[in-house]
């Protein structure tokens, strides 16, 4: 009797499965205690936003497996569908180089010199974006990907375990070091972290889906106290 092969998951096949298992459930909460701010989105929500980006990607810049995103965002909800759609869309990812695109901050826009596409996100109102005055040599992210399918039954899976996600490393690697970041099943995580690269973006956001978590995003605050409450507000389970 022949066995089977065991499937080796990618970060995009996670979060397909999260979104399957409890589409309901808040994936990201995000605070900003410095304007006051609470978003979420739930798993379902969230997928809506990775759809349009991934259209955005394949559907009208043409992109996909061989092709780069360079990320140069904070932590912040809005960046959450940017970086899951770039890796729904075969995109290998990078926190250095120049990208095929690149999704950038008004004050990050220098890491986008030597990019194909560039986007970029308003963190001070982010669903609304820029409106007409992105910043010079961007285009704003929020007017390009609304136009754009959001059904996630419409997003094809196409990269491999084999074929790059992260700088140095596999997709496969990925997914296997996101689902061993030490955190439970169903972790509910807080997270205060700056976004600088890779670790960040598997600490804060894949290794969460991995585990068929969710994250708390809090940003501006350096009050315990406050973070206390957050962690007691939003049932944290770990923080990091």
């Amino acid at each position: 009797m022949h066995q089977l092969k065991a499937v080796v998951p990618t970060p995009e096949r996670q979060f397909e499965a999260l979104l399957a298992a409890e589409p309901a459930r808040p994936f990201v909460t995000y605070y900003d205690e410095a304007s006051g701010e609470r978003s979420e989105l739930s798993a379902k929500s969230l997928a809506n936003w990775v759809a349009k980006t991934h259209h955005l990607l394949v559907d009208e810049l043409g992109l996909g497996v061989g092709d780069t995103a360079r990320l140069a965002l904070p932590a912040h909800w809005i960046s959450v569908p940017i970086l899951l759609g770039c890796l729904t869309a075969g995109l290998a990812l990078t926190d250095a180089e120049p990208g095929d695109v690149a999704f950038v901050a008004p004050e990050t826009l220098a890491a986008a010199s030597g990019s194909g596409d560039v986007f970029a996100v308003a963190p001070a109102s982010a669903a609304v974006g820029f409106r007409d005055a992105p910043p010079a040599g961007a285009a704003d992210y929020v007017t390009a990907v609304r136009p754009q399918e959001d059904k996630w039954p419409g997003v094809h899976l196409v990269a491999g375990p084999d074929y790059a996600g992260l700088p140095g490393m596999t997709r496969g690697e990925v997914a296997e070091r996101a689902a061993n970041s030490g955190l439970a099943a169903g972790a509910r995580l807080l997270s205060t972290r700056p976004w600088s690269g890779a670790d960040d973006w598997l600490a804060s956001v894949l290794a969460p889906v991995a585990v068929r978590g969710s994250v708390v995003l809090v940003a501006n605050c350096s009050d315990p106290a406050v973070l206390d409450r957050r962690a007691t507000q939003e049932r944290v389970t770990v923080r990091r």
